[in-house]
Formats: structure tokens, C-alpha cells, sequence
């Protein structure tokens, strides 16, 4: 069992979504100590908010509470696109020796660089762009899948 934080921007607001997050929680639970953190979005309810200000907010959040050892990856679609066992396989490998592995999830404008700068690996989900909280669902079944795949069981054919 490996220790992982999810810190992102916002929460889910819709019911199904946060069904999904629940779902995914409880499955995950034997394979890994899932802690995540829910931060406010950058723009404070601001009827024009200024996007960069917003995405810099966003960035001291997201990278304030990280641990120092731990193994960062950041969620961007200009990220590095990878096939689930080649993540299966990375995150077997960022977790080994009981390193925490940290995820970030920017807010609606994205990620500022500074965080891809401080991060070990940008990873995108894919080409298309995807609302901050489903991007959260697809990184849980991600997990779920890497550990089904790293415990040899057969949720992935």
C-alpha cells in the first residue's frame, strides 16, 4: 500500500460526480491511503476574473502542503500521454520504498507553469480537455485500474 494525494481545484458539484469519486474512493481503499485535498478556485466568486492572477492563486495552493519527497504529477492536456499498464508500471515504480505520489488538478483556466515546472511528470489524460472534476474521476480509475493491473487481477483485458 502507497500513500496518494490528489490536491485540485474545486469540488465536484454534481451529484453523479461525486458519486463516482465515492465510488472510486472505496475501491481504491485496499490498494492505496488516499488523501484528497480540495482547494478554493483562485478567482474568489469574481464576476471578471483575471485568469492569470487566477491560475498563480491556483498555483500557490496546489503546491503549498506538498512533501518534500514526494513524487509530483501534474494533470495537463500538454502533458505526456501514456497507455494504462505503462501507468501501472510508473506508478508501481513512484511508490516504491513508501513514496507518496502527490497529483495536482488545476481549475478551470488550467495549470500555471510553475507548477509544471515543479512537477516530476506533467501527464495529460488525453487530447481532449476535460473539466477539472471528471479529470479527477478518470485519474481514480486510473489508479484503480494501475492496481488492478500491478495485483495481477483482471478488471483490465
Amino acid at each position: 500500500m502507497y500513500k496518494a494525494i490528489i490536491r485540485c481545484i474545486g469540488k465536484p458539484t454534481d451529484v453523479w460526480h461525486q458519486q463516482a469519486i465515492h465510488s472510486y474512493q472505496e475501491r481504491l481503499a485496499p490498494f492505496v491511503h488516499l488523501e484528497t485535498v480540495e482547494l478554493p478556485e483562485g478567482h474568489k466568486g469574481s464576476a471578471k476574473p483575471d485568469e492569470v492572477k487566477t491560475r498563480v492563486a491556483e498555483a500557490q495552493s496546489l503546491l503549498k502542503g506538498i512533501p518534500k519527497d514526494a513524487w509530483v504529477v501534474a494533470l495537463d492536456e500538454t502533458g505526456k500521454e501514456l497507455d494504462s499498464p505503462a501507468f501501472a508500471r510508473l506508478v508501481a515504480d513512484w511508490s516504491a520504498g513508501g513514496r507518496t505520489v502527490v497529483f495536482l488538478i488545476g481549475g478551470s483556466w488550467g495549470l500555471d507553469g510553475e507548477v509544471r515546472a515543479r512537477a516530476n511528470l506533467t501527464l495529460s489524460l488525453g487530447k481532449l480537455t476535460l473539466p477539472h472534476s471528471l479529470a479527477r474521476i478518470v485519474l481514480l480509475e486510473q489508479l484503480y485500474r494501475a492496481a488492478m493491473i500491478n495485483t495481477g487481477k483482471t478488471y483490465h483485458k
